[in-house]
Order: structure tokens, then C-alpha cells, then sequence
């Protein structure tokens, strides 16, 4: 499980590090066009979604292949236990 998680890890990295470098090619090009503080407040918020999407896919993929619990998992089994503790 360790190395699945440095495999993602790594890839992750590489994902990002593409995605980054497209925006900085993309930044030079709009910086002849605008001002830099509005093009650095229009390329945060965008950015900051993709990147999370990317990441939180990748992560949610691997959670499945492994077989990982989810929070409602966890939830559903934190009931299941305070009903048995009722119960005895």
C-alpha cells in the first residue's frame, strides 16, 4: 500500500508539474494584455479548482482500487458499533 501511495505520489508530481508549466506559457502570453495582479487573481481561483479536481480524482481512484474506507464507510461502521454497545 506504501508504494501505491508513493506511485501516486510521484505521478501526481508530474501531473502538477505539466499543469504548471502550461499556466506559466499561458501567463506570459496574457501578461502583454493585462496587469499582473488581476491576471494572478483570475489564474488563482481557476487554477486552485483544476488542481484540486486532479489531485482528488487521482486519490479517489487509487482509495478504490485498494479497497480503502471512505468516510461513510467509517460512518456506517461507527453506528453499526454504537447500536452493538446499546445492545450488550
Amino acid at each position: 500500500m506504501l508504494r501505491e501511495l508513493i506511485y501516486l505520489t510521484v505521478g501526481a508530481t508530474k501531473k502538477l508539474d505539466k499543469i504548471v508549466e502550461g499556466f506559466i506559457e499561458e501567463g506570459k502570453k496574457e501578461v502583454e494584455d493585462k496587469g499582473l495582479v488581476d491576471i494572478g487573481k483570475e489564474h488563482l481561483s481557476k487554477r486552485k479548482e483544476q488542481i484540486k479536481n486532479i489531485v482528488g480524482d487521482d486519490i479517489k481512484k487509487l482509495a478504490d482500487e485498494l479497497g480503502l474506507a471512505t468516510k461513510e464507510d467509517i460512518e456506517e461502521i461507527k453506528t453499526l458499533l454504537r447500536g452493538k454497545k446499546k445492545e450488550g
